[in-house]
Protein backbone atom coordinates (compact mmCIF):
# COMPACT_ATOMS: atom_id res chain seq x y z
CA UNK A 1 0.00 0.00 0.00
CA UNK A 2 1.07 3.70 -1.29
CA UNK A 3 0.45 6.53 0.81
CA UNK A 4 1.37 10.22 -0.25
CA UNK A 5 1.87 12.61 2.76
CA UNK A 6 1.58 16.20 1.74
CA UNK A 7 3.19 18.51 3.66
CA UNK A 8 4.08 22.44 3.55
CA UNK A 9 6.14 22.91 5.80
CA UNK A 10 8.59 25.68 7.80
CA UNK A 11 10.65 23.79 10.13
CA UNK A 12 10.84 20.65 11.77
CA UNK A 13 8.63 21.42 14.47
CA UNK A 14 5.49 19.01 16.10
CA UNK A 15 3.63 18.34 12.75
CA UNK A 16 6.76 17.78 11.04
CA UNK A 17 8.10 15.39 13.82
CA UNK A 18 4.74 13.33 14.10
CA UNK A 19 4.62 13.12 10.30
CA UNK A 20 8.30 11.34 10.32
CA UNK A 21 7.35 9.22 13.34
CA UNK A 22 4.47 7.53 11.46
CA UNK A 23 6.12 7.54 8.06
CA UNK A 24 9.23 5.39 9.59
CA UNK A 25 6.42 3.05 11.51
CA UNK A 26 4.39 2.47 8.16
CA UNK A 27 7.97 1.86 6.64
CA UNK A 28 8.42 -1.13 9.45
CA UNK A 29 4.75 -2.12 9.08
CA UNK A 30 5.36 -2.38 4.89
CA UNK A 31 3.38 0.41 3.96
CA UNK A 32 4.91 2.57 1.18
CA UNK A 33 4.98 6.00 2.51
CA UNK A 34 6.23 9.37 0.41
CA UNK A 35 6.59 12.97 1.77
CA UNK A 36 4.99 14.78 -0.77
CA UNK A 37 6.97 18.41 0.04
CA UNK A 38 5.23 21.47 -0.89
CA UNK A 39 7.37 25.11 -1.30
CA UNK A 40 7.96 27.63 -3.57
CA UNK A 41 10.69 27.99 -6.60
CA UNK A 42 13.00 29.80 -4.48
CA UNK A 43 13.78 27.70 -1.53
CA UNK A 44 16.16 24.96 -1.61
CA UNK A 45 16.00 21.95 0.36
CA UNK A 46 13.53 22.39 3.22
CA UNK A 47 14.14 21.06 7.04
CA UNK A 48 11.35 18.69 6.59
CA UNK A 49 13.35 16.63 3.42
CA UNK A 50 16.40 16.78 5.02
CA UNK A 51 15.19 15.13 7.83
CA UNK A 52 13.18 12.83 6.17
CA UNK A 53 16.12 11.53 3.97
CA UNK A 54 18.20 11.31 6.90
CA UNK A 55 15.57 8.87 8.23
CA UNK A 56 16.22 6.99 4.72
CA UNK A 57 12.87 8.08 3.82
CA UNK A 58 11.52 8.94 0.54
CA UNK A 59 11.18 12.45 -0.25
CA UNK A 60 9.15 14.25 -3.57
CA UNK A 61 9.54 18.18 -3.58
CA UNK A 62 6.98 20.16 -5.40
CA UNK A 63 7.61 23.30 -6.05
CA UNK A 64 5.35 26.06 -6.84
CA UNK A 65 3.85 29.72 -6.61
CA UNK A 66 2.13 30.64 -3.06
CA UNK A 67 -1.55 30.42 -2.40
CA UNK A 68 -3.80 28.46 -3.39
CA UNK A 69 -2.33 27.19 -6.91
CA UNK A 70 -4.37 24.69 -8.70
CA UNK A 71 -2.02 23.73 -11.18
CA UNK A 72 0.53 22.82 -8.34
CA UNK A 73 -2.12 20.36 -6.92
CA UNK A 74 -2.85 18.90 -10.14
CA UNK A 75 1.07 18.29 -10.52
CA UNK A 76 0.66 16.17 -7.46
CA UNK A 77 -2.65 14.41 -7.99
CA UNK A 78 -0.54 13.31 -12.14
CA UNK A 79 2.40 11.98 -9.56
CA UNK A 80 0.34 9.96 -7.47
CA UNK A 81 -1.41 8.10 -10.09
CA UNK A 82 1.26 7.51 -12.02
CA UNK A 83 2.96 5.58 -8.90
CA UNK A 84 -0.47 4.19 -8.10
CA UNK A 85 -0.46 5.32 -4.27
CA UNK A 86 -3.55 4.55 -2.83
CA UNK A 87 -4.81 7.41 -0.72
CA UNK A 88 -3.70 11.19 0.08
CA UNK A 89 -2.82 12.04 3.46
CA UNK A 90 -2.85 15.98 3.73
CA UNK A 91 -0.89 17.61 6.92
CA UNK A 92 -1.56 21.15 7.50
CA UNK A 93 -4.23 23.88 5.68
CA UNK A 94 -1.74 24.03 1.97
CA UNK A 95 -2.74 20.55 1.40
CA UNK A 96 -6.29 20.44 3.12
CA UNK A 97 -7.21 23.33 0.75
CA UNK A 98 -5.59 22.47 -2.51
CA UNK A 99 -6.87 18.63 -2.21
CA UNK A 100 -9.87 19.15 -0.24
CA UNK A 101 -11.50 22.00 -2.48
CA UNK A 102 -10.72 19.44 -5.60
CA UNK A 103 -14.03 17.13 -6.34
CA UNK A 104 -13.70 13.74 -5.28
CA UNK A 105 -14.58 12.86 -8.79
CA UNK A 106 -11.59 14.93 -9.94
CA UNK A 107 -9.05 13.86 -6.92
CA UNK A 108 -9.71 9.95 -7.42
CA UNK A 109 -8.04 9.68 -4.02
CA UNK A 110 -9.60 9.01 -0.60
CA UNK A 111 -7.96 12.15 1.18
CA UNK A 112 -6.97 12.03 4.96
CA UNK A 113 -6.58 15.17 6.66
CA UNK A 114 -5.01 15.38 9.66
CA UNK A 115 -5.77 18.48 11.84
CA UNK A 116 -2.65 19.56 14.25
CA UNK A 117 -4.21 22.34 15.62
CA UNK A 118 -5.32 26.18 14.73
CA UNK A 119 -2.85 28.90 15.88
CA UNK A 120 -5.27 31.79 15.52
CA UNK A 121 -5.35 33.94 18.41
CA UNK A 122 -7.11 37.19 17.39
CA UNK A 123 -7.69 39.77 14.81
CA UNK A 124 -8.38 40.17 11.12
CA UNK A 125 -5.55 38.72 9.31
CA UNK A 126 -4.17 36.16 6.97
CA UNK A 127 -4.16 33.25 9.99
CA UNK A 128 -7.80 33.43 10.35
CA UNK A 129 -8.42 33.68 6.67
CA UNK A 130 -6.37 30.36 6.08
CA UNK A 131 -8.22 28.89 8.96
CA UNK A 132 -11.34 29.64 7.68
CA UNK A 133 -10.49 28.14 4.07
CA UNK A 134 -9.19 25.05 5.78
CA UNK A 135 -12.39 24.30 7.90
CA UNK A 136 -13.94 24.56 4.21
CA UNK A 137 -11.71 22.13 2.80
CA UNK A 138 -12.38 19.65 5.62
CA UNK A 139 -15.79 19.03 5.04
CA UNK A 140 -14.68 17.72 1.55
CA UNK A 141 -12.25 15.26 3.38
CA UNK A 142 -12.78 11.62 3.60
CA UNK A 143 -11.66 11.30 6.73
CA UNK A 144 -10.29 14.00 9.38
CA UNK A 145 -7.91 13.27 12.40
CA UNK A 146 -8.07 15.72 15.15
CA UNK A 147 -5.40 14.81 17.53
CA UNK A 148 -7.21 15.36 20.59
CA UNK A 149 -10.38 15.06 22.02
CA UNK A 150 -11.12 18.86 22.67
CA UNK A 151 -10.85 19.67 19.72
CA UNK A 152 -14.18 18.47 18.52
CA UNK A 153 -15.45 21.05 20.89
CA UNK A 154 -14.15 23.90 17.98
CA UNK A 155 -17.27 25.39 16.91
CA UNK A 156 -15.89 25.05 13.39
CA UNK A 157 -16.85 21.66 13.81
CA UNK A 158 -20.39 21.80 14.21
CA UNK A 159 -21.60 20.96 10.61
CA UNK A 160 -19.53 17.69 10.24
CA UNK A 161 -21.19 14.41 10.39
CA UNK A 162 -19.74 12.34 13.43
CA UNK A 163 -18.32 9.57 11.31
CA UNK A 164 -15.98 11.82 9.20
CA UNK A 165 -14.00 12.96 12.37
CA UNK A 166 -11.92 10.71 14.54
CA UNK A 167 -9.18 11.39 17.36
CA UNK A 168 -5.85 9.79 17.01
CA UNK A 169 -3.05 11.29 19.58
CA UNK A 170 0.31 11.60 18.57
CA UNK A 171 2.67 9.28 19.24
CA UNK A 172 6.67 8.94 19.42
CA UNK A 173 9.10 6.79 19.34
CA UNK A 174 11.68 6.20 22.02
CA UNK A 175 14.84 5.31 19.94
CA UNK A 176 17.59 7.01 21.64
CA UNK A 177 19.54 9.83 19.75
CA UNK A 178 23.27 10.54 19.33
CA UNK A 179 23.58 13.35 21.77
CA UNK A 180 27.17 14.58 20.52
CA UNK A 181 26.90 18.20 18.80
CA UNK A 182 28.51 21.63 19.27
CA UNK A 183 25.11 23.29 19.97
CA UNK A 184 24.57 20.87 22.78
CA UNK A 185 27.52 21.38 24.45
CA UNK A 186 27.21 25.02 24.06
CA UNK A 187 23.81 24.71 25.67
CA UNK A 188 25.43 22.65 28.17
CA UNK A 189 27.67 25.02 29.38
CA UNK A 190 25.12 27.70 29.79
CA UNK A 191 22.90 25.26 31.84
CA UNK A 192 25.78 24.72 34.17
CA UNK A 193 25.28 28.35 35.28
CA UNK A 194 22.38 27.94 37.30
CA UNK A 195 18.46 26.24 37.44
CA UNK A 196 17.31 26.27 33.58
CA UNK A 197 13.79 26.66 31.80
CA UNK A 198 13.62 25.40 28.51
CA UNK A 199 11.13 26.13 26.07
CA UNK A 200 10.58 24.62 22.07
CA UNK A 201 9.10 26.30 19.27
CA UNK A 202 8.33 28.81 16.56
CA UNK A 203 8.91 32.50 17.65
CA UNK A 204 5.00 33.33 17.23
CA UNK A 205 2.71 34.68 19.51
CA UNK A 206 0.17 31.90 20.03
CA UNK A 207 3.19 30.24 22.00
CA UNK A 208 3.03 32.83 24.95
CA UNK A 209 7.32 33.18 24.97
CA UNK A 210 6.61 36.64 26.42
CA UNK A 211 4.56 35.89 29.12
CA UNK A 212 7.30 33.19 29.97
CA UNK A 213 9.65 36.02 30.07
CA UNK A 214 7.86 38.42 32.18
CA UNK A 215 7.67 35.38 34.37
CA UNK A 216 11.45 34.90 34.34
CA UNK A 217 12.31 38.09 34.98
CA UNK A 218 9.72 38.20 38.22
CA UNK A 219 11.50 35.10 39.55
CA UNK A 220 14.54 36.70 39.04
CA UNK A 221 13.44 39.87 40.98
CA UNK A 222 12.28 37.92 43.84
CA UNK A 223 16.07 36.40 44.02
CA UNK A 224 15.65 32.89 41.95
CA UNK A 225 18.82 32.34 39.75
CA UNK A 226 17.14 31.50 36.98
CA UNK A 227 17.87 31.01 33.49
CA UNK A 228 16.00 29.96 29.96
CA UNK A 229 16.68 28.45 26.67
CA UNK A 230 14.21 29.21 23.45
CA UNK A 231 14.85 26.57 21.03
CA UNK A 232 13.11 27.76 17.73
CA UNK A 233 12.79 30.76 15.25
CA UNK A 234 9.97 33.17 13.63
CA UNK A 235 8.24 36.38 13.08
CA UNK A 236 8.41 37.34 16.71
CA UNK A 237 12.39 36.95 17.07
CA UNK A 238 12.92 40.83 17.01
CA UNK A 239 10.30 41.65 19.37
CA UNK A 240 11.28 38.79 22.16
CA UNK A 241 14.94 40.25 22.01
CA UNK A 242 13.96 43.55 22.65
CA UNK A 243 11.59 42.43 25.31
CA UNK A 244 14.81 40.32 26.76
CA UNK A 245 17.01 43.28 27.14
CA UNK A 246 14.13 45.59 28.51
CA UNK A 247 14.00 43.30 31.31
CA UNK A 248 17.10 42.80 31.80
CA UNK A 249 17.73 39.58 31.17
CA UNK A 250 20.30 39.24 28.20
CA UNK A 251 22.97 37.38 30.16
CA UNK A 252 19.82 34.57 31.34
CA UNK A 253 18.31 33.94 28.05
CA UNK A 254 19.74 31.99 25.06
CA UNK A 255 18.00 31.84 21.96
CA UNK A 256 20.34 29.49 19.13
CA UNK A 257 17.16 29.65 16.61
CA UNK A 258 15.83 27.09 14.86
CA UNK A 259 17.38 23.33 15.35
CA UNK A 260 16.50 19.95 13.78
CA UNK A 261 15.64 16.76 16.37
CA UNK A 262 15.41 19.63 19.26
CA UNK A 263 14.20 16.69 21.47
CA UNK A 264 18.02 15.82 22.40
CA UNK A 265 18.11 18.99 24.12
CA UNK A 266 15.56 19.11 26.38
CA UNK A 267 17.28 16.54 28.98
CA UNK A 268 19.65 19.55 30.15
CA UNK A 269 16.91 21.48 30.72
CA UNK A 270 15.75 21.19 34.74
CA UNK A 271 12.22 22.68 33.58
CA UNK A 272 10.23 22.65 30.39
CA UNK A 273 7.59 25.24 29.98
CA UNK A 274 4.32 25.49 26.88
CA UNK A 275 3.24 28.63 27.70
CA UNK A 276 0.93 28.54 24.29
CA UNK A 277 -2.15 30.23 23.97
CA UNK A 278 -3.33 27.66 21.77
CA UNK A 279 -2.40 23.89 20.93
CA UNK A 280 -3.73 20.74 19.69
CA UNK A 281 -0.97 17.79 20.95
CA UNK A 282 2.48 19.14 20.78
CA UNK A 283 4.98 16.74 19.85
CA UNK A 284 7.33 18.64 22.18
CA UNK A 285 5.34 17.35 25.55
CA UNK A 286 5.45 14.12 24.54
CA UNK A 287 9.32 14.09 24.00
CA UNK A 288 9.95 16.35 27.24
CA UNK A 289 7.42 13.41 29.40
CA UNK A 290 9.87 10.77 27.72
CA UNK A 291 13.18 12.74 28.59
CA UNK A 292 11.92 12.97 32.35
CA UNK A 293 12.28 16.85 32.40
CA UNK A 294 9.46 18.45 34.89
CA UNK A 295 7.05 20.08 33.17
CA UNK A 296 4.67 23.23 33.48
CA UNK A 297 1.88 23.72 30.34
CA UNK A 298 -0.80 25.60 29.45
CA UNK A 299 -4.26 24.40 30.29
CA UNK A 300 -4.90 24.17 26.33
CA UNK A 301 -5.97 21.32 23.33
CA UNK A 302 -4.59 18.36 24.18
CA UNK A 303 -2.66 19.34 27.20
CA UNK A 304 -3.90 18.52 30.46
CA UNK A 305 -5.33 14.89 29.01
CA UNK A 306 -1.90 13.76 28.17
CA UNK A 307 -0.61 15.24 31.77
CA UNK A 308 -3.38 13.07 33.29
CA UNK A 309 -4.51 16.75 34.39
CA UNK A 310 -1.85 17.99 36.61
CA UNK A 311 -0.50 14.55 37.87
CA UNK A 312 2.39 14.45 35.11
CA UNK A 313 3.14 17.83 34.57
CA UNK A 314 1.98 21.32 36.34
CA UNK A 315 -1.07 22.80 34.41
CA UNK A 316 -1.83 27.01 34.45
CA UNK A 317 -4.07 28.68 32.56
CA UNK A 318 -3.37 30.52 29.40
CA UNK A 319 -2.02 34.39 29.44
CA UNK A 320 -1.89 33.54 33.63
CA UNK A 321 1.80 35.34 34.22
CA UNK A 322 0.28 35.19 37.99
CA UNK A 323 -0.08 31.42 38.22
CA UNK A 324 2.90 30.65 35.67
CA UNK A 325 5.42 31.97 38.12
CA UNK A 326 3.90 29.92 41.10
CA UNK A 327 4.04 26.67 39.10
CA UNK A 328 7.85 27.69 38.29
CA UNK A 329 8.16 28.42 41.36
CA UNK A 330 6.44 24.93 43.21
CA UNK A 331 9.04 23.09 40.46
CA UNK A 332 12.23 25.18 41.86
CA UNK A 333 11.20 24.73 45.46
CA UNK A 334 10.20 21.15 45.12
CA UNK A 335 12.10 19.67 43.32
CA UNK A 336 10.52 15.51 44.58
CA UNK A 337 7.01 16.22 43.77
CA UNK A 338 8.37 17.16 40.21
CA UNK A 339 10.55 13.85 39.80
CA UNK A 340 7.73 12.25 41.19
CA UNK A 341 5.30 13.69 38.67
CA UNK A 342 8.22 12.98 35.68
CA UNK A 343 8.01 9.38 37.18
CA UNK A 344 3.98 9.36 35.84
CA UNK A 345 4.98 11.27 32.75
CA UNK A 346 7.33 8.25 31.65
CA UNK A 347 5.05 5.61 32.15
CA UNK A 348 2.06 7.88 30.08
CA UNK A 349 4.11 8.05 26.92
CA UNK A 350 5.71 4.91 27.27
CA UNK A 351 2.49 2.71 27.35
CA UNK A 352 -0.55 5.62 25.74
CA UNK A 353 1.73 7.65 23.32
CA UNK A 354 4.00 5.65 21.51
CA UNK A 355 4.52 5.73 17.27
CA UNK A 356 3.71 2.45 17.16
CA UNK A 357 0.39 2.66 18.56
CA UNK A 358 -0.39 5.94 16.25
CA UNK A 359 0.61 4.10 13.22
CA UNK A 360 -1.63 1.47 14.15
CA UNK A 361 -4.74 3.44 14.23
CA UNK A 362 -4.22 5.31 10.98
CA UNK A 363 -3.91 1.78 8.94
CA UNK A 364 -7.21 1.15 10.17
CA UNK A 365 -8.50 4.36 8.83
CA UNK A 366 -6.88 3.65 5.71
CA UNK A 367 -8.08 0.43 5.36
CA UNK A 368 -11.55 1.89 5.89
CA UNK A 369 -11.06 3.93 2.92
CA UNK A 370 -9.38 1.42 0.95
CA UNK A 371 -10.85 -2.01 1.22
CA UNK A 372 -8.67 -4.70 1.12
CA UNK A 373 -4.97 -3.08 1.56
CA UNK A 374 -2.81 -4.91 4.19
CA UNK A 375 0.44 -4.25 5.02
CA UNK A 376 3.47 -6.07 5.36
CA UNK A 377 2.82 -6.66 8.70
CA UNK A 378 -0.16 -7.95 9.04
CA UNK A 379 0.30 -10.48 6.12
CA UNK A 380 3.09 -11.93 7.85
CA UNK A 381 1.15 -12.07 11.17
CA UNK A 382 -1.33 -13.88 9.12
CA UNK A 383 0.67 -16.50 7.92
Amino acid sequence: MKVLHIIDSGGVYGAETMLLNLMREQVRMGIEPVLASIGTHREGEKPVEAAARGLELRVEPFRMRPGPNWAGAWKILRFARQENFAILHSHGYKGNILFGLVPRIIRGFPLIATLHGWTWVGGFNRILVYEWLDALSLRFADRVVLVNEIMKQHPRFRRFLPASIEVIENGISLDTLSEKDKLRADIEEFTRKGFTLGAVGRLSPEKGFDILLSGVASLVAEGFDLRMVILGDGEQRKELSRQITSLGLAERVLMPGYVADAKRYLSLFDLFAIPSLTEGLPMVLLEAMAAAVPIVASRVGGIPAVLDHGRAGLLVEPRDAASLVAMIRAVVEDPQSARQRCLVALDRVASLYSSESMAARYFTIYRQLVPGARSETMKRSAC
